[in-house]
């Protein structure tokens, strides 16, 4: 019985099977680097970006960054808006858990921590922005769905690009990203 080889694809030391699955589109990009200190602004050991592994196919969102259709604000505002889904727990809070045993002293246990409490009112500052098109944002960019899984019709997917793309330019606007026009803050 002859054993077939497998192609492994390199990208530089790390390898296809050590960073996820078949649908991976590893590239080496500039992103934000998460240990900048803004204290320490301008020395050589603490640039503001690195060069790091960057998954094309995780989300929608990064799909149309690199097509150039959403500019930088829009994904911050996409980036932000995952953060508090996810914050919650993607679907909101979770049940009460009775399994766990009670330990003297503790106090009353809280179903909520105070980042999923807080996580929840700008979830529902999002929805009051969003309006309609907040049900498109929580799918594509909270959950992680392509658009071509929300509907088959091409006429269907062009609209939704176009209400997330305005959703994000709302987001955007909401989160101080963009200030239509005016100046902009950084994340």
């Amino acid at each position: 019985m002859a054993v077939k080889k497998t192609r492994k694809t390199k990208l530089g030391n790390v390898s296809l099977a050590a960073i996820g699955n078949r649908q991976t589109m590893p590239v080496l990009d500039e992103i934000d680097n998460p240990l900048h200190n803004p204290a320490h602004d301008g020395e050589h050991w603490n640039p503001k970006k690195v060069t790091g592994i960057k998954n094309l196919k995780e989300s929608a969102l990064v799909t149309l960054e690199q097509r150039g259709s959403i500019d930088q604000a829009q994904v911050k505002a996409g980036e932000r808006f995952r953060t508090i889904w996810e914050s919650l727990g993607g679907a909101g809070a979770g049940s009460f858990d009775y399994s766990r045993e009670l330990v003297d002293g503790g106090g009353p246990r809280s179903a909520l921590s105070d980042r999923q409490i807080q996580a929840g009112i700008d979830l529902a500052d999002c929805r009051r922005v969003l309006g309609i098109g907040y049900d498109v944002m929580v799918k594509v960019a909270g959950e992680g769905r392509a658009v071509t899984e929300l509907t088959q019709s091409k006429n269907l997917q062009r609209a939704y690009i176009e209400m997330l793309k305005q959703g994000l330019t709302a987001l955007a606007v909401h989160f101080g990203y963009e200030n239509a026009g005016k100046l902009r803050m950084r994340a």
